[in-house]
């Protein structure tokens, strides 16, 4: 809405039709806040980072879970011909 031009609001003056707008977005954030109690707020204690992994723990992981897999990657030894 322009407010430089007419008069909205039954006649009120800029700064009044300001106010009014601040007060409904006050009141319009705090109702949407108070429809939503699923959002607990976030202690700030706790870290929300999962733990990181280095590579080494993974493979541990992985040989751990899938032991036929354990050495699928390793080279052949080859033996000399003689």
């Amino acid at each position: 809405m322009n407010l430089e031009f007419g008069t909205p609001y039954y006649h009120k003056t800029i700064d009044q039709c300001r106010t009014i707008g601040r007060i409904g977005g006050l009141l319009s954030a705090h109702n949407r806040r108070q429809r939503c109690p699923d959002q607990q707020p976030t202690p700030t204690s706790i870290s929300l980072e999962p733990k990181r992994e280095t590579a080494h723990e993974a493979s541990m992981h992985l040989d751990a879970k899938f032991p036929w897999l354990k050495n699928s990657w390793a080279r052949p030894v080859r033996r000399p011909t003689a």
